[in-house]
């Protein structure tokens, strides 16, 4: 019978440096909640780390504890520390233990396979079979890190820029990402407002010199989109419009109670023989009105105001 033993080892804490992949998007609020949990329970949840011929250790998982017992000037703990030859095993390792945990966003996923894919040992086919993912998935990720600068990159790595926020800024050129990024963190613009601009930017129907103001003053661009949004939402419909939706919806609604008659028992309507003799009264004054304003009718009143002329 084999037994497999966790290789734990007591490891200096200062000695392992952070990984900056995983610490992305990581909330001082998380920070803080993770805080309160060691000091409540110790270490639930185990740092595991991978060690290097030669090299510092790199974390596989557990960057935010990581952190905190620095912060909490913890000079020693216990860690699981694996051995791996290939450095390409090292990002594999990562995404496998955090897609078992469904605890890395996006941004990050597509790192560390441009890492991997960029040593030039696997290619996107192989991955997918190593990882258990679609090659859709891995295209989807990698695709998202491409797209970004390498400066906007390094705002993610430095958590000078959230995940979120990231991925729509992706979205745009890479020659103006870096702006775009640099004002909308000077400004302290919402991920949420930060879509919109980019939404904006994107449009068909935006004029460049409007471009040009999302990115070199995305605070003003937001309020003349908020202010375009608060029109279309207070303007009136168009009569003739309205006119039209009405007579539609009436047509709608006369097919609908044609159903009814031919499916309800003479028994059932007399129930509603009040409400159905308002509807008839109601309609015989709607038929008198539209014969009176038919196109027939009004032809004739014009012609007949055009002999009067004469």
């Amino acid at each position: 019978m084999k037994t497999i033993k966790y290789p734990i080892k007591e490891v200096n804490i200062g000695e392992i440096p952070n990984n900056k992949l995983l610490g992305i998007g990581i909330s001082r609020n998380q920070r803080d909640l993770c805080r309160k949990a060691i000091e409540s329970y110790g270490l639930l949840m185990p740092i595991v780390a991978v060690e290097k011929p030669g090299g510092p250790m790199t974390v596989l998982k557990g960057d935010k504890e990581l952190t905190v017992l620095k912060d909490m000037s913890v000079q020693k703990a216990d860690v699981f520390v694996a051995t791996m030859k290939n450095k390409d095993d090292v990002g594999k390792v990562i995404l496998l233990l955090a897609s078992l945990n469904k605890e890395m966003n996006h941004i990050s996923e597509g790192l560390i396979l441009k890492e991997i894919i960029d040593s030039g040992n696997y290619n996107q086919k192989s991955l997918s079979a190593q990882l258990a993912k679609s090659e859709s998935w891995i295209s989807k990720r990698l695709s998202l890190a491409q797209r970004l600068s390498d400066s906007v990159t390094a705002m993610v790595l430095q958590n000078e820029l959230g995940p979120s926020v990231a991925q729509n800024i992706a979205r745009i050129p890479k020659n103006r990402q870096h702006e775009f990024a640099m004002n909308i963190r000077r400004q302290g613009i919402p991920k949420v407002q930060v879509e919109k601009l980019v939404s904006s930017y994107l449009s068909e129907d935006t004029s460049e010199s409007f471009r040009d103001t999302i990115i070199g003053n995305p605070s003003l661009a937001s309020g003349f989109i908020r202010e375009i949004a608060a029109r279309k939402v207070t303007a009136k419909p168009d009569a003739a419009a309205k006119f039209e939706g009405v007579l539609r919806l009436l047509l709608r609604l006369i097919a609908e109670l044609e159903v009814f008659f031919a499916k309800l028992e003479r028994n059932q309507i007399s129930k509603y023989s009040d409400l159905i003799g308002a509807v008839k009264s109601s309609a015989a004054g709607l038929i008198a009105l539209i014969g009176s304003v038919s196109p027939g009718k009004l032809t004739e009143e014009r012609t007949g105001a055009g002999n009067d002329k004469d």
